[in-house]
């Protein structure tokens, strides 16, 4: 009878509930109206909104919007580089959003206007940076490394805005501003002025920033006890490696945090290369894991679920009409 009574009792006693999975999105390098003609570009930015609809449908806890919100020989003009607010503004949910080479440092160019890149970085940070929180239709709060570490400052005095971080369903995010194009550091790269007479001090000190916004992230999700770190940049960064290219520190920092936070897993998102790629980058760093997402032609997003408990921490699903474009070599 006691046993009995005993088990009744057991059975009415709450149990602790399971964490639920967290499900957010991870897009970027679109659109990119390749044919610059006004029906030609609508085509594309319509096929954008047809995928933000099909990313609304899925019920994100927020989207990542991975750089590149124009195609590289698109004129960077302020209507051009401003577009994107419309569409961002139809995510239903919150929005975060980290600039890309397309839209700034490769403004110097013919094609895209012969325009200065700072003064273009200028313009994004004033128009898509303005506050402490994301974009999109339910903005949540950030935490952006201007208010942090206001002592980090680019090489003109301006403030780290677009670098970001926020927690969310027992893991830590961050955005760092690292770019295409070699991260705009001139070796190896045809800039030609104005560009090639700043870029080496813009680069240093956004680099340096990167860093250190990184690891004091890092810090901080330790502290948390943070299930896992995920880091979200534009540039694909393993996409070549030589001596003293623009991503060699950032690669270097990724294997020592992910050894440090070992066995938790640290995820890295990047667009820039223009198709899905699920790989593990560093041999001998097994929770080093990086994710980058389709773009320009290939219209689609990565919806990615974390499963608490799960003995895969990540899935990643595909979402979008576009079908796969072909892979590509590194640019």
């Amino acid at each position: 009878m006691l046993r009995l009574i005993l088990l009744a009792l057991l059975a009415l006693t709450p149990r602790p509930a399971l964490a639920e999975p967290l499900r957010f999105v991870a897009f970027g390098d679109m659109p990119y109206c390749r044919d610059t003609s006004p029906a030609a570009c609508a085509t594309q930015i319509a096929r954008v909104e047809a995928l933000i609809g099909a990313i609304n449908a899925t019920r994100p806890a927020f989207s990542l919007f991975l750089g590149d919100t124009k195609g590289g020989s698109e004129v960077c003009d302020d209507p051009t580089l401003l577009r994107t607010a419309a569409w961002f503004a139809r995510h239903e949910a919150a929005l975060i959003y980290t600039p890309g080479d397309n839209e700034w440092t490769d403004c110097f160019t013919r094609n895209a206007g012969r325009f200065h890149p700072p003064e273009r970085l200028a313009l994004l940070r004033r128009h898509f940076f303005p506050e402490p929180r994301s974009l999109g239709g339910s903005p949540i709060a950030l935490e952006r490394q201007s208010e942090v570490m206001p002592d980090q400052r680019a090489f003109d005095g301006a403030l780290f805005v677009e670098n970001a971080r926020w927690a969310m369903g027992g893991l830590r995010f961050v955005t760092l501003h690292v770019t295409g194009s070699n991260n705009n550091l001139p070796e190896g790269l045809r800039h030609t002025p104005p560009a090639s007479a700043q870029a080496p001090a813009e680069f240093a000190a956004r680099q340096a920033a990167a860093l250190a916004w990184l690891t004091d992230t890092a810090e901080l999700a330790r502290r948390e006890v943070a299930s896992a770190l995920v880091v979200g940049i534009q540039a694909d960064i393993y996409c070549y490696r030589t001596e003293g290219d623009g991503f060699t520190a950032l690669r270097e920092a990724l294997v020592r945090l992910a050894q440090q936070w070992a066995p938790r897993p640290l995820l890295l998102l990047t667009g820039d290369s223009h198709y899905f790629l699920d790989e593990r980058p560093e041999r001998g760093v097994p929770n080093l894991r990086r994710v980058m997402v389709p773009g320009d032609q290939d219209i689609r997003a990565v919806l990615v679920t974390h499963e608490p408990g799960a003995a895969e921490a990540f899935r990643f699903n595909l979402i979008g009409g576009a079908a796969d474009a072909p892979r590509r070599n590194c640019r």
